[in-house]
């Protein structure tokens, strides 16, 4: 019988049930088990630590947790390894609701070959809906990919498309409206992009390694313009961005267009942005499509004080970014 969960700390035999799901390996002296409060991993090296909740999708929370956690490790040069999590329930939550989550961890964290290695569930009135923190930890094997590393010159890339988490996710939130936007084919479509091509850049992090790139961002809240907008910040420069060049997908100009939303400011979890030198970043495209996965030059970075722009139809005009999303407007 799937009843629903008492509040507090899960019992121990569901504990001990659920945590079959969590990753086991040789590599752990101390693995996720009831009454652990830490994984314990031997070795020395250096760390990639970050530390991200998710609080706006119910279904298949599992999987964007795996993904902007992991993401925020590749963006910074190093290999994500071992993930925590607290997932804290709404009182009324069932078993079986629960144990969807665990399954949609377990399996997000075996496609990225990431370990998920513990962390805490409870039951609390504090939430009216779920919301799962998650925090990984990687490694790096070299030196750090900053956000701040961009250079005059360099060309500005980005893999797969514009807008890739936060289409699937208004299809998923809002699925009468989006259907009836799209059409039931490429609705369809929209919602498998949480699976293929996913929300993970870790791929792109294997294929770009030894590739002397100036720097990296893993665009989330909002979208690309935001993570060109930060990249810039940091780095002190400038950037011309080419809109012709922007792999807009037609699903997402669509729900953004019944929306009146910007695709530019909307969620872009999945998409790698990165700075290199012209001949570094035609040889990274390259690689990438090498493994199938999409990458396109989008524009270059300026020096500092020339500005930031968007070029469209031969007019530049000012690359607006904010850094509340688009999605929020919905």
């Amino acid at each position: 019988m799937d009843r629903p969960l008492a509040e507090g700390k899960l019992p121990t035999d569901l504990l001990e049930r659920l945590l079959r799901h969590t990753s086991r390996s040789a590599g752990l002296s101390v693995g996720p088990e009831p009454g652990e409060d830490a994984a314990v991993a031997p070795g020395a090296g250096t760390l990639v630590i970050t530390a991200d909740p998710i609080t706006f999708a119910d279904e298949r929370i599992g999987a964007y947790t795996v993904a902007v956690n992991a993401n925020d490790i590749v963006a910074m040069g190093g290999t994500p390894v071992y993930l925590t999590t607290t997932i804290l329930l709404a009182p009324g939550t069932t078993e079986e609701a629960l144990e969807r989550i665990f399954e949609d961890i377990e399996s997000a964290c075996r496609r990225v070959g990431i370990l998920w290695v513990g962390g805490h569930t409870e039951v609390t009135r504090v939430v009216r809906r779920t919301v799962v923190c998650g925090q990984a930890v990687g490694f790096l094997s070299g030196p750090p990919l900053r956000t701040g590393g961009a250079r005059p010159g360099d060309r500005f890339c980005m893999t797969k498309w514009v807008g890739l988490e936060g289409t699937t996710t208004i299809a998923r939130r809002l699925p009468q409206e989006s259907r009836a936007a799209l059409g039931a084919t490429a609705f369809d479509e929209v919602l498998g992009w949480l699976d293929a091509p996913g929300l993970s850049i870790v791929e792109e992090g294997r294929a770009l390694e030894g590739f002397a790139l100036s720097s990296g961002h893993d665009p989330t809240e909002g979208g690309i313009a935001m993570g060109i907008q930060e990249i810039c910040r940091r780095s002190g420069t400038g950037a011309l961005v080419r809109y012709e060049r922007l792999p807009i997908r037609e699903e997402t100009r669509r729900l953004c267009g019944r929306f009146d939303l910007d695709p530019l400011g909307l969620l872009s979890s999945g998409v790698f942005l990165f700075t290199a030198e012209p001949d570094v970043a035609d040889r990274a495209c390259g690689a990438l499509a090498a493994r199938g996965i999409a990458c396109a030059v989008i524009g270059e970075v300026l020096g500092a004080g020339e500005g930031i722009w968007l070029e469209r139809d031969g007019a530049r005009e000012a690359l607006r970014a904010s850094e509340q999303d688009e999605i929020v407007k919905i």
